[in-house]
């Protein structure tokens, strides 16, 4: 058995290097510029604010996030690709610059039009227009509309948008008095693009072309941190979240506890219930418990637990009902507090979790026991059972010893099968009941867009279904002696 856990665990390093792949993918091709939404979650700080346009603070983010690296260890390209694009840190100036170098096979020459439009854009963003005498009231607006069209055309390849952008530029220079040295840099740069595509090397997008990047590399980055203020995945460092620029782990483990407490403690009271009920339903089948007992079963699993939970706030948190518990939350925010002894905080908790855990034993409850009985009954129809009969052993330690051992297989499954759903919890009956688990988590980081977050719990939820499917096989060994992973004949 402990050469079988130990080769088990071996193998769980090719698949989570699969799992951390997958995920890491789906974090950088996920819409939106991480940066951009820092800020907009309300990552800010002094950088910022010393910065009106944000540019400085931006660059300074980017080089904190480790999005100025190389995506991996190595990149197939092609022949007319920029291979230091990623340093870019203007999302549509990246696609934009991809497109012009593959449509002209001169990625340098690409680089160096980028560059002009750059100066132009410093240029015209320094301009000081009380420098200049006034040629027109409109004057003030006709240099927003430089600054503007300016902007645009550097992000655009867009052949007509670019034409009527230049008809409209050249109208603009030609009555706004004090921008010669603006204007002469933008026609290098028009000069520039136009004859790149006019000697374009198309062909070389076609040859691909290997690059090898080592370990400096975004990836290598997000899987063991880089030495200095991040530890990685591997180091239980998991980012921060987009929605307010705090620590994942933080937010994760203040979740997770309170969706671990649910889901443990339903799933022991369920298996404590579903256990004995099931047990006496096969050993009499047909009976007046088993149908009794069988109907209620049923009717909690064909309920929603959505509607499970409503029922029970409204007959048993309701002042024209029951007034017995909480109708949501963890803890009463004006008694709490935090410094109390453990006993006494456990106390406090309790009257607020007797429902949700309630609901979703409801829910549990019913497959479990159906699942004992079902199983009960196929093992006493086996010739074991008759060869322990015509020994005189007693019914009762045929079901329990014998007949329940050999039906736990199903169940093991079942269990091993919980590990990812503790984790994760439940959305609606989080929600419900106002519970700050997991489940909320999740939905709330899927509504906001939160990518860090989505990957992180998509990478947990993977190591969890492993662990699952280990602890699984270890059970079926502890119930079937029969069962064994040496790989040894018997």
């Amino acid at each position: 058995m402990l050469i079988y856990i130990i080769k088990r665990l071996l193998m769980f390093i090719p698949t989570l290097v699969v799992i951390s792949l997958l995920a890491f993918v789906i974090s950088i091709h996920a819409p939106g510029d991480p940066v951009e939404q820092l800020i907009s979650g309300g990552e800010k700080n002094d950088i910022q604010a010393k910065n009106s346009d944000g540019g400085l603070y931006k660059a300074q983010m980017r080089e904190k996030l480790g999005l100025n690296l190389p995506v991996f260890y190595v990149s197939m390209e092609t022949m007319a690709d920029i291979d230091t694009v990623f340093r870019i840190p203007d999302a549509d100036q990246r696609e934009m610059l991809v497109r012009i170098s593959r449509n002209t096979g001169n990625p340098r020459g690409t680089m160096e039009w980028h560059q002009l439009m750059l100066n132009t854009e410093v240029l015209v963003q320094n301009f000081d227009p009380s420098t200049v005498k006034l040629s027109s009231p409109g004057y003030l607006s006709q240099v927003s509309r430089i600054k503007s069209l300016i902007k645009m055309m550097s992000r655009t390849t867009n052949e007509d948008l670019r034409l009527l952008r230049a008809d409209s530029l050249e109208s603009l220079f030609s009555t706004t008095s004090g921008m010669t040295e603006i204007r002469e840099n933008w026609l290098k740069s028009e000069n520039s693009l136009k004859l790149l595509r006019e000697n374009s090397i198309w062909w070389k997008q076609w040859i691909p072309s290997l690059e090898i990047h080592g370990v400096n590399n975004q990836y290598h980055r997000w899987l063991f941190g880089d030495g200095k203020e991040r530890n990685g995945i591997v180091g239980g460092d998991f980012g921060i979240s987009y929605r307010d620029g705090q620590p994942i782990s933080d937010r994760i483990g203040a979740r997770m506890k309170w969706s671990m407490v649910l889901a443990l403690g339903s799933l022991i009271l369920a298996w404590l219930i579903s256990v004995p009920l099931g047990l006496f339903g096969a050993m009499h089948t047909g009976g007046w418990f088993d149908k009794i007992s069988g109907g209620l079963v049923f009717s909690f699993w064909s309920i929603p637990s959505f509607f499970t939970g409503t029922l029970l706030l409204v007959f048993f948190s309701n002042p024209d009902f029951l007034d017995w518990f909480p109708t949501g939350g963890v803890r009463d925010p004006s008694l709490f507090d935090p410094s109390w002894p453990v006993w006494k905080r456990l106390l406090h908790y309790l009257p607020y979790l007797v429902l949700p855990i309630a609901t979703y034993t409801l829910t549990a409850l019913a497959f479990l026991s159906r699942q004992v009985r079902a199983g009960v009954q196929v093992e006493m129809q086996k010739d074991y059972i008759r060869t322990a009969r015509a020994k005189g052993v007693s019914e009762n330690k045929i079901v329990t010893r014998h007949a329940f051992r050999n039906s736990l297989i199903p169940l093991i499954t079942i269990l091993g099968q919980y590990l990812p759903a503790i984790f994760g919890g439940s959305v609606i009956i989080e929600t419900i009941f106002s519970i700050p688990g997991m489940g909320f988590e999740i939905y709330e980081s899927i509504i906001s867009n939160d990518y860090p977050m989505i990957v992180t719990v998509f990478t947990l939820f993977g190591f969890m279904t492993m662990l699952g499917y280990l602890l699984s096989d270890i059970g079926y060994a502890l119930a079937d002696p029969r069962i064994r992973f040496t790989g040894k004949k018997s």
